[in-house]
């Protein structure tokens, strides 16, 4: 009961992060929705007796849930963007679709067998994909690439997630790898908001397509 109640949570997360225009509460929102992933894996380790996710759970509330949020609130600040309007779809409509993707992500997890011993980690499957999409049409419905780097963060962690607890996970060293690699893509999407945003004065990719020689 937990371990849905967690699991759903982060993917309700990501829901809300849809619903607001403001990058400061998309980016608290991502925070948690972490912590809610390395919670998750922490009740997996305990359930399944594998003590190497415990590390892998420090790593994600280290990495993920303080280092990238902090890394990005202080970007956001320094960048002096504090809100992202909408490209194509509303916000409120935007996050209405995002509940309709959870419900489909439902639908969809049930025609997938489910490799995990235990009945409730079959509701991983569902939020795994829900982050998927959701993370998608976080970064199809944004402007600011700041915002596509939440909706990227988004995608990676449903990834996780599904890999979890449909698959049992994957060995640590492969993980320590993925989350390197996901915070040095970070780190670099970082620097070049910063340097976008000192050359062109926005951050704004939809404007970006304009550029000639």
């Amino acid at each position: 009961m937990i371990f849905t109640l967690l699991i759903l949570s982060s993917a309700i997360m990501a829901v809300l992060m849809v619903g607001t225009g403001q990058v400061r509460s998309n980016i608290i929102f991502y925070s948690f929705q972490t912590l809610l992933i390395a919670l998750t894996t922490c009740v997996f380790a305990y359930v399944e007796n594998e003590h190497k996710h415990y590390i892998l759970a420090l790593v994600i509330f280290i990495v993920k849930t303080m280092g990238l949020s902090l890394f990005l609130l202080w970007l956001t600040k320094r960048i002096g963007t504090a809100r992202d309007t909408g490209t194509f779809l509303p916000h409120p409509l935007a996050m209405h679709l995002s509940v309709l993707l959870l419900i489909f992500a439902q639908i969809l997890s049930c025609q997938l067998p489910h490799l995990s011993k235990l009945e409730d980690f079959s509701a991983g499957g569902t939020a795994g994909i829900s982050l998927i999409l959701t993370g998608i049409l976080f970064m199809l419905t944004r402007r600011l690439a700041i915002s596509q780097v939440l909706g990227f963060l988004t995608m990676e962690n449903g990834i996780f997630l599904f890999a979890l607890t449909q698959a049992s996970g994957m060995p640590l060293f492969v993980e320590m790898g993925i989350f390197l690699d996901v915070f040095v893509a970070v780190m670099i999407s970082g620097l070049l908001i910063f340097r976008i945003k000192h050359s062109f004065e926005h951050i704004d990719v939809t404007l970006l397509t304009s550029l000639k020689d």
